[in-house]
């Protein structure tokens, strides 16, 4: 089990200390999902009763077997004790969007504020449920679940980012948080990710820091007590806002997925499958109310142009390494062409596996190779290379694309990934008994405000047919 209950003795021996230095602090209470406009979606067993619901002996929950220990709420007909089907993709609406997570270890409402880490004592705004690796040697979530729940310092890959997904373009989604304060400041990391389901190309967002005032949204003043922040707390500047390149990967980043485009680093073990060099991202420029994009990477916009709306993805061929679909899968080889996940997956055979053109890879081999021991080595990408495309690529012969078509382990679908980034910031909060929003007794709230946009001018410029490939190294490369 994670070292959090040896830790708990050593806390409450300094207790008298770590309580004092959070009641001399402003404190984030809470995601105030009212104020924020959230409306609740019906759970799976709402809408689809246990016996029409496809089933599997992976995402069926035996009654009984979990509770929920902070609604009491307990599974029931094969569904999670939220009613929502394990592994489905839950939600709650928001004016503009959603906030989503997976059904497992997240949990709605899908965000949680965390002060005082119960290990590092850090800070931060994350996703909601628990920690799955709270139990490493649990066999079924009943032996984890609820054992711990989630923390800023649970490990890489645990889960932690809360997502919230844009549906109208240019307009904006708002989250508004709940404040105690006296008088002092705290800072606060902020998991984000943020996905593009706007059915249109985005070429850049905004995000704002400000206040909900008679229903309108404020953007905070320089010095009121909101700002955007270095992990040590150092403030930027509005009048001259600092690039993110300036700083380390996990302060101020906006990231698209590692598996697509990067090098290896310390919580990468492995390369990215079109650009194993170079991680794409967003440029950011930070000012201490806002969030600017300065424009998608080279190597994202010269390969696919700018950020795709979830109903537009490229189509792949995935490897499932566990024989979970719902896990994570290798992404082996790529569909050159329209692809239709839905046909592909009905009938693999009869469809192309649902690409209308050529399945290719850029891996230097498209066999992974079975380890024996439950595990599997993929092979690495050599990835597009600029000076001459044709190089890396390989077409996927006819008699493997069969071979795959009739193995329930290669699974076509569409690359999701593309629709999100990975945001990390910080931000200070302080000063909340004079805010516009504070009601006199030491009680406030803000608001965080993001906007995607879409610049036609920028999107010609950027367009696949007329790019150059142009291999640059300036996306953040340092790993806190």
């Amino acid at each position: 089990m994670k070292n959090k209950r040896s830790t708990k003795l050593a806390l409450a021996l300094a207790g008298l200390l770590f309580t004092a230095s959070l009641s001399s602090a402003a404190v984030i209470n809470e995601w105030d999902m009212d104020a924020s406009g959230a409306t609740r979606v019906a759970p799976t067993n709402e809408v689809i009763p246990a016996a029409d619901y496809p089933f599997d002996p992976y995402n069926y929950i035996e009654p009984g077997s979990l509770i929920d220990p902070n609604t009491g709420n307990v599974a029931a007909d094969g569904f999670m004790p939220s009613g929502w089907a394990k592994y489905v993709v839950g939600s709650w609406d928001l004016p503009n969007g959603a906030m989503t997570w997976k059904e497992r270890d997240t949990q709605g409402p899908g965000l949680s504020v965390v002060t005082g880490d119960d290990v590092t004592g850090d800070n931060c705004i994350m996703s909601a449920g628990w920690n799955p690796d709270s139990t490493p040697d649990a066999t079924v979530m009943a032996d984890w679940w609820g054992v711990d729940t989630k923390q800023c310092s649970d490990p890489w890959q645990s889960s932690k980012r809360f997502k919230i997904v844009s549906r109208n373009l240019s307009a904006p989604l708002d989250l508004t948080f709940n404040v105690s304060d006296n008088g002092q400041e705290d800072i606060y990391r902020v998991l984000q990710k943020y996905g593009n389901q706007t059915g249109s190309r985005v070429t850049g967002y905004k995000q704002q820091l400000g206040f909900m005032i008679n229903g309108q949204f404020v953007e905070a003043t320089p010095g009121q007590g909101l700002a955007y922040t270095l992990k040590n707390g150092t403030k930027f500047d509005n009048a001259n806002p600092t690039p993110s390149n300036m700083a380390n990967q996990g302060e101020l980043d906006s990231l698209i997925a590692h598996g697509l485009f990067g090098a290896p680093d310390k919580h990468h073990t492995s390369a990215g499958y079109y650009n194993p060099y170079v991680r794409a991202n967003f440029g950011l420029e930070a000012g201490e109310t806002f969030i600017n994009t300065t424009g998608m990477h080279p190597v994202h916009t010269s390969l696919v142009g700018e950020w795709i709306p979830s109903n537009d993805l490229p189509g792949a061929y995935y490897f499932d390494m566990d024989g979970i679909v719902y896990t994570d899968n290798a992404l082996i080889a790529t569909c050159e062409g329209t692809f239709d996940e839905e046909a592909g997956q009905a009938d693999p055979v009869g469809t192309n596996a649902g690409c209308n053109g050529t399945w290719v890879t850029y891996r230097s081999s498209y066999v992974p190779v079975d380890n024996g021991d439950g595990t599997w080595t993929i092979a690495p990408s050599t990835g597009i290379d600029p000076l001459d495309t044709s190089a890396n690529r390989t077409e996927i012969p006819a008699d493997v694309l069969a071979q795959w078509a009739a193995s329930p382990l290669w699974i076509p679908g569409y690359i999701d990934d593309f629709a999100n980034v990975n945001i990390n910031s910080y931000i200070a909060v302080g000063n909340a008994a004079n805010w516009p929003t504070a009601d006199g007794n030491g009680n406030a709230s803000f608001t965080i405000r993001v906007t995607p946009t879409f610049d036609q001018a920028v999107a010609d410029e950027n367009s696949v047919a007329d790019d150059t490939y142009i291999l640059t190294t300036d996306a953040p490369t340092t790993v806190l």
